[in-house]
């Protein structure tokens, strides 16, 4: 996002050697004196232009949102179809050009989730001159939400997609519907899902409590003493169990993604639609954090701490996705289900962290319109 041909200045440097050190390792674990070491400075300098990291890090993240406004500002098209092909259009080149910065963006919108609604507003004006009109929620997880997830997925990268690709993807719906939908599907009364720890075995006991704790401190904050210590066990005891403090989270993290799989998977009512299954797991998903929203916590965390575990966490619902596949419009059934995941995610955020959401119900009976028919006008 800098001048190539201009020599850099040293304020420059700095910006330029934390987003390399951003973009590829969690905030966290960059200090002060990397970002200068890494940039070929002394620690001094960097106080002369930045309080402290985090202000470092916040104009970062300021730099990228005025770069997707400046980019959304030019969307163009005499119809909506030729619209949203330009608004799709400049999303995959931000995701060719930025991508440093849009690593960064996903964390810096998990810590600070403000740049996510900020994100969010300029998303929402752009498709404000695509359509001619405001979109609701349920337009803007289904238009916005399912691609910003797909485009993390590896089927992205296997696929050329284009604008026009996604563009056919919101335009038409992803499923054949050939019968009406029963929304009764939605009524969903659940007891939450329970970690036994008392039944629990050694090594379970370990990951129940690092879960907890690294919820509720960060996993950069918590220590392999205080994960024993709140298990009741020494700390011999984790290393017979585990090589490291990122190895207990990696199990965490597959820990949820069964616990949250067999929850969805054993409370699906029978005889439904393969659309109507869909709708009513994005229930059980909401309902599952409704008690649980530590959970979909550590699993956002998890994306920046340990990204291979994170992924292998999104493919194992990818598979799942893939098993039951039936009726879906588009040839490449892993592309549609990552849109239908990106829909979850997005939902979860909207609904849990960013407070868009009042009523989960009404929006997912909007959602299931529009998996059938699209958003055309």
């Amino acid at each position: 996002m800098m001048n190539e041909n201009t020599p850099l200045s040293t304020k420059e440097k700095l910006m330029l050697s934390a987003v390399a050190l951003f973009s590829e390792n969690w905030y966290d674990a960059i200090s002060v004196a990397e970002i200068c070491r890494n940039g070929g400075l002394s620690n001094g300098v960097f106080y002369r232009y930045y309080k402290d990291k985090e202000v470092l890090f916040r104009e970062i993240l300021d730099g990228f949102l005025e770069v997707i406004e400046t980019r959304m500002s030019k969307i163009s098209g005499a119809d909506v179809e030729e619209r949203l092909i330009s608004f799709y259009g400049f999303i995959l080149e931000s995701n060719i050009d930025d991508i440093a910065y849009i690593n960064i963006f996903r964390e810096g919108e998990y810590k600070f989730p403000e740049y996510e609604q900020r994100l969010r507003v300029i998303y929402t004006e752009a498709l404000r001159r695509v359509y001619r009109r405001t979109v609701t929620v349920a337009e803007y997880l289904f238009i916005v939400g399912s691609v910003r997830f797909l485009l993390r997925r590896p089927c992205f990268d296997e696929q050329k997609i284009s604008g026009e690709y996604l563009k056919d993807l919101v335009y038409n719906g992803i499923f054949e519907c050939s019968s009406e939908i029963d929304l009764s599907c939605l009524n969903v009364d659940l007891p939450p899902a329970v970690d036994n720890a008392d039944e629990a075995d050694t090594r379970t006991k370990l990951i129940l409590s690092g879960k907890q704790l690294i919820a509720e401190n960060s996993f950069y904050k918590v220590n392999i003493y205080e994960i024993t210590r709140k298990a009741g066990f020494a700390v011999g005891t984790f290393y017979i169990n585990f090589k490291s403090k990122e190895d207990l989270f990696r199990e965490v993290v597959v820990y949820l993604g069964k616990q949250l799989r067999h929850y969805i998977s054993s409370n699906l009512g029978e005889n439904l639609s393969r659309i109507e299954r869909e709708i009513q797991g994005w229930m059980l998903f909401l309902k599952y954090f409704e008690t649980h929203i530590q959970n979909y916590q550590l699993v956002r965390e998890a994306e920046f701490v340990i990204r291979d575990t994170a992924k292998e966490y999104y493919n194992k619902f990818e598979k799942g996705y893939l098993r039951q596949s039936g009726g879906l419009r588009p040839d490449d059934e892993a592309v549609a289900a990552n849109f239908l995941i990106g829909i979850a995610h997005f939902l979860g955020i909207e609904h849990f962290f960013s407070k868009n959401i009042e009523d989960p119900r009404k929006v997912i009976e909007e959602l299931s319109g529009l998996i059938c028919r699209g958003v055309k006008k």
